[in-house]
């Protein structure tokens, strides 16, 4: 069964399965006001996501596999040629206010799973819940059933195709395991998957940093090192993930990576550091050569 509340939906895979039966509810303008969104994100930012921000706010709903998924989107209708962000996290904050600040200021979307400010849903972790295959997700130890085509082709469909890269934002715990601290990733640590770079033009957080993906060790991969380069001489730092075939996780870095999708950039950055996340996002823009839509946004 799939529901959603939106006048318009984009997505080949979608339209086939309402043209097969699945049942569609819609509110007749198509978007919900903030007040009338599940989402406690959402509310949190009530003030600027009204009518008259030209967003429009929509609760899709699908399920697979026995697990109900509940989609957010925040679409710019005024400027709709932005980037798209994921967010697949539900209880990373600034992650959600940094997207909040990226729809308004540079236009796009922004798709956010819904979990009840949970990472997971239903003890599933929606980023290592994409594959559209048994083969191609057999090495993934966290996806707890598989493989997750109309997910996967769900979220894919949400995006708007005429940005070429895609977006995720992220928020993790302070410090890295290894070094004592309570986080996963760190750009100051190399493993056999994560190459760490620290810039060396500003004292910066490990846990902050964008992080690069491709099917190629680091020094082989031209368009990596180029944005490597990009950001770590304007005081960002780096981390490149080397995606092989053998250490797919399911993750959407390893989907888009190993299905050749386009680029990938995920924003890390520790929970609580929304001013951090923000400029890093906005570096990103230049780096893409995306224009501000809104200077008012701050």
């Amino acid at each position: 069964m799939i529901n959603f509340v939106k006048k318009t939906f984009g997505g080949a895979a979608l339209l086939a399965l309402l043209a097969g039966g699945a049942a569609a509810q819609g509110n007749e303008d198509g978007c919900l006001a903030p007040s009338d969104m599940r989402d406690k994100d959402v509310k949190r930012h009530a003030a600027v996501l009204g009518p008259e921000s030209g967003l429009c706010l929509s609760d899709l709903d699908f399920e697979e596999n026995g697990l109900k998924w509940q989609i957010t989107v925040i679409d710019n209708t005024k400027q709709p040629n932005g980037p798209t962000i994921y967010l697949l996290h539900d209880n990373e904050n600034a992650a959600f206010d940094t997207a909040i600040y990226s729809v308004l200021r540079y236009g796009g979307k922004v798709i956010a799973v819904e979990a009840g400010d949970s990472r997971t849903h239903q003890n599933q972790d929606p980023n290592r819940n994409f594959g559209m295959t048994k083969k191609a997700t057999a090495s993934c130890k966290e996806m707890r059933k598989r493989p997750a085509p109309l997910f996967t082709q769900f979220l894919l469909d949400l995006r708007n195709p005429r940005i070429s890269f895609f977006l995720t934002l992220h928020n993790n715990a302070n410090g890295h395991t290894g070094n004592g601290g309570s986080g996963g990733i760190s750009a100051a640590r190399t493993s056999a998957v994560m190459s760490g770079f620290m810039t060396e033009v500003a004292k910066t957080d490990e846990d902050d940093a964008i992080l690069l993906a491709g099917t190629k060790p680091f020094e082989q991969e031209r368009r990596a090192k180029r944005a490597a380069d990009f950001f770590l001489e304007r005081g960002v730092n780096v981390i490149y993930e080397h995606v092989i075939p053998e250490r797919n996780d399911c993750s959407f870095s390893n989907y888009v990576v190993l299905n050749g999708l386009g680029e990938y950039f995920n924003i890390e950055a520790e929970h609580g550091h929304l001013d951090q996340q923000k400029a890093m996002l906005d570096l990103l823009m230049t780096f893409h050569r995306i224009r501000v839509r809104n200077k008012s946004v701050q």
